[in-house]
């Protein structure tokens, strides 16, 4: 594996929709998280965060990665309208090997690229606008939290972290059902109190012998 997967981030991006995958990739599987964007000015999220993309489209190499994700908007007038999003997502059309996961309004940027074309898919948007949108195949949407359909992957937005777990399987990583799942009702003190393993105490030591006791 490649240990990077691909973010695509636009204009009301949804930070929340994609932390809990960013995240269970970087500590669960040690694969961190690239930014690509149309250019590398930042790119505000829904809740405020200004995000620097590491790469654009066209520095993409899809050999690079083991995925790609796609997260939901708040305000897709923008995006939807982006041509240079729309030709980065078409350069992807036939590739059916190359995990991509859209969540929330994310799977309407791909169904307009054409990479839902006989694809089952889910999507957040309200059903009047599904209906309406010519790219938007009714008879293959299925409200349901997460959908799979060959390489394709979309999700509900409040279904974020099956949909993290549903990636991760996706590209080859062993991943519980529980991943990410929090903290419930019942809990026991020892849930909380966490452990070095010797390799990580020595590095530890080394890193901060000026202020251990």
């Amino acid at each position: 594996m490649n240990q990077k997967i691909a973010l695509v981030v636009y204009p009301e991006f949804s930070f929340q929709e994609i932390g809990n995958l960013s995240s269970l990739f970087r500590w669960g599987f040690d694969t961190r998280t690239v930014v690509v964007s149309g250019d590398k000015n930042p790119v505000r999220s829904e809740e405020g965060f200004a995000i620097l993309p590491d790469i654009t489209y066209e520095e993409f190499c899809v050999e690079e990665y083991d995925c790609l994700i796609l997260p939901g908007c708040s305000d897709i007038r923008q995006s939807i309208r982006d041509e240079k999003l729309m030709e980065f997502l078409r350069g992807l059309e036939g590739n059916e090997t190359f995990p991509i996961g859209a969540i929330c309004a994310g799977p309407i940027y791909l169904a307009k690229a054409g990479l839902l074309k006989d694809k089952k898919f889910t999507n957040s948007m309200y059903l009047e606008m599904n209906e309406r949108l010519p790219f938007i195949d009714m008879e293959n949407i299925r409200y349901q939290p997460v959908v799979e359909d060959g390489n394709v992957i979309t999700a509900q937005g409040d279904a974020y972290r099956l949909f993290a777990v549903a990636m991760a399987r996706k590209v080859g990583y062993q991943c519980s059902d529980h991943a990410y799942f929090g903290v419930g009702e019942e809990w026991k003190e020892e849930d909380f109190v966490h452990h070095l393993s010797d390799a990580e105490w020595k590095e530890f030591e080394k890193e901060f012998a000026d202020l251990i006791r």
